[in-house]
């Protein structure tokens, strides 16, 4: 790089490069055109519909605006296929594969786990790929604690693989018998409503 009086010279060497921005760098900093993680939300076409010839690859887009026979600009083609191209388009624009996968996990919990299961479990909240439910009994809390594995693997049928990776179980919400700021340690709520 040359030096002008103590003073550094621009770069033009990368001049008419196009450095285009990356709207995440966090976990699926990837291409933009593909689900990053393998997460794939049932009833949502994700794929990407741009793809065109025997290679592959998008043709390469004409530069500039495109002008009719008299020279003036022609209007921008607002076409799309479907309302689903359209979302699933903005879906992987924005990286959204994984909540949307979350939330599917949340609206479907029943037909996942079995309606007897669901009946007695609600899934609280999903963060970082690990689900936290809870249970409305300390017997259904120890059983799903067995049936993880079984869970997990229904669970990775439907959103894919990596998506979810932990189940966290907890039993009901027990009453505080605490009344006042002064409290004497004792042995603790037992299972009294479990």
């Amino acid at each position: 790089m040359a030096r002008r009086r103590g003073v550094r010279l621009p770069d033009l060497s990368r001049q008419g490069t196009s450095v285009v921005p990356r709207r995440s760098v966090g976990k699926g900093a990837g291409a933009l055109g593909s689900a990053p993680s393998g997460a794939q939300v049932p009833g949502l076409s994700l794929l990407d519909g741009g793809v065109s010839g025997a290679t592959g690859r998008s043709p390469r887009p004409a530069r500039g605006r495109p002008t009719g026979l008299d020279g003036r600009a022609l209007p921008k083609p607002n076409r799309v296929t479907s309302f689903g191209a359209l979302v699933g388009k903005e879906i992987r624009q924005r990286d959204w594969t994984e909540q949307m996968a979350y939330g599917w996990v949340m609206g479907n919990w029943e037909s996942l786990v079995g309606a007897k299961i669901a009946q007695h479990t609600t899934v609280e909240m999903i963060k970082g790929g690990e689900v936290h439910i809870s249970c409305d009994t300390t017997a259904w809390a120890t059983q799903l604690k067995y049936m993880q594995s079984t869970v997990l693997r229904a669970v990775s049928e439907k959103v894919g693989p990596d998506v979810i990776t932990k189940l966290h179980v907890y039993g009901p919400k027990t009453k505080s018998w605490r009344h006042g700021p002064l409290h004497v340690k004792g042995r603790g709520p037992r299972d009294t409503y479990g």
